[in-house]
């Protein structure tokens, strides 16, 4: 496993970086973190999965046209087969029958028994479905902070029963990610906690498992 520097602006970047070193850039990136504070201002009461997602997607494309790379398009929900579908792909025009594959989860950090049952979904989205990526992004709040603030505004929707009493699923995603470290095609990248302070504390801890 490796830490990844948090870097200062994504319109710095190189302009002729793997895809995966794209996304890396992009979430470390102080775009990314302004982006997550209008993200959690206007999203509390929902998972915020799709929402981050495409704006990954975005910037991709952004950097796909800006970088000089227009031959590549980044794509959501493709490609489609027999009732699946890949979260997002990044097409080569010179390349049509290839996609570089990346499955998306967000989750809460009560998810799957505190995180110590993970292992199955990683196993199921990475290697079942032959991703290039694993994007996982975990969502961490004091229920107290949640509480208070939706009770000033009426929101029923709860989601403080998904959050974790303890800090013990940190080790327990750790754990679940170990398993697949250990083969030799395949690298987990962990990032640095982003943390929002409005309209109450949150934190969003970032992992990617990438092939080698």
């Amino acid at each position: 496993m490796e830490k990844n520097p948090k870097l200062d602006d994504v319109t710095s970047l190189s302009k002729n970086l793997p895809n995966e070193e794209i996304i890396n850039e992009i979430i470390n990136s102080e775009d990314f973190r302004k982006k997550l504070k209008i993200i959690s201002a206007n999203y509390t009461n929902l998972k915020q999965e799709n929402v981050i997602k495409n704006y990954i997607l975005e910037k991709l494309n952004e950097y796909f046209s800006e970088g000089g790379h227009s031959q590549k398009k980044a794509f959501a929900e493709h490609p489609r087969n027999k009732g699946s579908r890949v979260d997002l792909s990044i097409i080569d025009n010179n390349e049509l029958d290839k996609f570089y594959k990346i499955e998306f989860k967000y989750q809460f950090s009560g998810d799957n028994k505190n995180m110590t049952d993970y292992a199955r979904i990683i196993d199921k989205d990475f290697e079942k479905r032959s991703s290039d990526l694993f994007i996982l992004i975990i969502a961490h709040w004091k229920k107290s902070d949640k509480k208070e603030f939706d009770k000033n505004w009426n929101i029923t929707s709860k989601l403080s029963r998904y959050i974790s009493d303890n800090e013990e699923w940190t080790g327990n995603i750790r754990e679940a990610f170990k398993t697949f470290e250990k083969t030799e095609n395949s690298k987990l990248i962990e990032f640095e906690k982003i943390q929002i302070e409005k309209p109450f504390r949150m934190e969003y801890y970032f992992y990617i498992l990438k092939r080698i």
